[in-house]
Formats: C-alpha cells, sequence, structure tokens
C-alpha cells in the first residue's frame, strides 16, 4: 500500500490527499485527531499545549513553547463524531478534512487538506509534515508515540522534491 500523500491541483488551488489503513477502532482513531494529550503526541513537531474545544464554531489551539513560541488556531467547520472533522488551517482559505471509516481490522482514515496556493503547500513541504505526523499516529495509538524523525522527514523531503511536492 502507498502511505505517500498525492496533490491534486485543481481550479482553486489543490488539494493534498492521503489515505491510511489502521489497526484501530473509529473511536480510537477519532480520541487521536481530536483529545488534546493525544495530538501532542503525534501531530507537531515541537511540544505544544493543546485546547480543543470540540463543537462547530469551536476552536483548536495549539501554542508551541520554547523560546520560539507561536500560537496556531484552527476553527472548526463541520463535526460528525465520530467519523468526520473538518476545520480551518492556519494559511487563509485552507481546509483540513479528516473522515473516518470502518473497515475490516480497523479503519480507514482519509485526510484532505485543501491549499488555495499549492505553491506555497510545496513550499512549505504540507506533503511531508502531514506524512510525517501520519507515520507517528499509528505508534501513539498502540501506545508507543514516537519523537518527530527528523531524519526520516529529510528522506521524505527529499523523495517528495523529487515528485515537484516538496521544496529541494
Amino acid at each position: 500500500m502507498n502511505r505517500d500523500g498525492i496533490l491534486d491541483r485543481t481550479a482553486d488551488g489543490g488539494v493534498i490527499r492521503f489515505e491510511r489503513h489502521l489497526a484501530h477502532t473509529v473511536d480510537e482513531v477519532w480520541a487521536a485527531i481530536t483529545e488534546p494529550a493525544q495530538l501532542a503526541q503525534w501531530w507537531l513537531p515541537m511540544a505544544a499545549e493543546i485546547t480543543v474545544d470540540l463543537t462547530v464554531g469551536g476552536s483548536m489551539d495549539f501554542r508551541t513553547t520554547g523560546d520560539d513560541a507561536i500560537t496556531m488556531t484552527c476553527t472548526i467547520l463541520r463535526l460528525e463524531p465520530p467519523t468526520l472533522l473538518e476545520h480551518t488551517h492556519v494559511d487563509e482559505g485552507s481546509v483540513m478534512r479528516w473522515e473516518l471509516a470502518p473497515e475490516a481490522g480497523g479503519c480507514l482514515l482519509r485526510l484532505s487538506h485543501v491549499v488555495p496556493d499549492p505553491r506555497t503547500a510545496v513550499t512549505n513541504c504540507y506533503l511531508v509534515g502531514l506524512h510525517e505526523s501520519l507515520e507517528r499516529l499509528e505508534p501513539c495509538l498502540a501506545g508507543k508515540p514516537e519523537p518527530w524523525d527528523w531524519e526520516r522527514f529529510g528522506r521524505n523531503q527529499a523523495r517528495y522534491a523529487e515528485q515537484g511536492l516538496a521544496a529541494g
């Protein structure tokens, strides 16, 4: 199974897509993508304090720690627990959609990230970052969270760059 993301270019920009077959229930994956303590274990490459107001119009706030602390806020646009979460992304006009469906032995995760400017997504290595985050999701679900792997990120960045999907 190909674990790589793709970038479909559209008239309005583009859509980054990933599919992952996970050996965990829909409810377990839902918790991992919506509960702050679990998000903190796999989503970002740096430590962060995360809060989630899991309501339509609610926010997902990510506050990184350290000297270069930043705050990112996403607004929840659609919510159909435990199968659909759609929220804004830090880039204006950008939306992320998480869809979960049960399947034999676990669930299927479909992630779509609508980007208004594919060049920005490529320059900012969004496919590579999402790939690395999703690589960390399954170990987190298994109770064995892994640190961000910058060497793997670099290898994936080079591979995606060969396809024109990441900065080289």
